[in-house]
């Protein structure tokens, strides 16, 4: 029988505790019947029918139809859905780009370099059979990255109308 009572005691604390936990974390424009001030001390005062009557006709309705929203759960989204995702993935390939074109211009510039200071050092000609320098210069002379083409020869230059170069003959005056 000590058991017993023991539990009930225990079980009518738990409702009390329980019931002004509720009443105070209520909204006080929510609460039905009396003030919410009133319900606190009506559940302190007396405890287990305060606290039935708290239940009862204190309490916020809650119909089964006006529940509080909860909230959707996340999805897991495939990478191709996620704008974001597309997004990130959009500019690292751009920058990748930048980043290949940024190489393939100097080694453009590299292989124009050491041709014109080949031939200056060499003296000899070029064959045609060589093709593009290094990093595909596209035909015609003229550089992919928009800038001038290589200066025209100059005046002085030893070169005849057939390009070839007149190292084997003597400058005239």
């Amino acid at each position: 029988m000590p058991r017993l009572l023991l539990f009930l005691v225990l079980l009518g604390v738990a409702v009390i505790v329980y019931a002004l936990i509720e009443c105070a974390m209520t909204r006080s424009n929510e609460v039905r019947s009396i003030s919410k001030p009133a319900w606190l001390i009506t559940i302190l005062v007396v405890p287990l029918i305060g606290a039935g009557l708290w239940f009862l006709f204190g309490r916020p309705r809650r119909t089964r139809g006006t529940r509080p929203p909860r909230p959707a759960p996340r999805q897991p989204t495939a990478p191709d859905d996620d704008p974001q995702f597309l997004q990130n993935l959009e500019s690292r390939r751009r920058q990748q780009a930048r980043e290949q074109e940024l190489k393939r211009k100097e080694e453009e510039r590299k292989a124009r370099e050491a041709q014109s200071n080949g031939g200056a050092k060499g003296g000899g000609t070029t064959s045609p059979a060589a093709g593009p320098p290094a990093g595909g210069a596209p035909a015609g002379g003229a550089p992919a990255n928009g800038t001038d083409p290589a200066p025209a020869a100059d005046p002085d230059d030893d070169a005849d109308e057939t390009g070839s170069t007149g190292a084997h003959r003597p400058n005239n005056p």
